[in-house]
């Protein structure tokens, strides 16, 4: 869907471009320079968001993890003292 958007606005520009009395290799280099730079600019949008949300997704999780690893050396130093108990 992003990608028709650009496409169009694109080509509305290029339209433009042609209705003004551009010359049409003038045009198109134009309309080629917007669309990369819509392009360009709604890929790196998505790229940096997923980054963000990857960070904040890996700064959660640390704690959780040592509690976790917490938890697993409690529960194996739970265990080495009942095996000791019952020997």
């Amino acid at each position: 869907m992003l990608l028709r958007l650009i496409t169009a606005i694109s080509l509305l520009v290029f339209a433009l471009l042609l209705m003004s009395g551009t010359q049409i290799d003038m045009a198109l280099y134009r309309s080629l320079v917007v669309f990369l730079i819509l392009f360009a600019g709604a890929y790196l949008t998505i790229f940096f968001l997923n980054v963000m949300q990857e960070s904040n997704h890996t700064k959660a999780s640390p704690p959780a993890t040592a509690s976790g690893n917490n938890k697993g050396g409690s529960e194996k130093n739970s265990g080495e003292a009942s095996s000791q108990k019952s020997s």
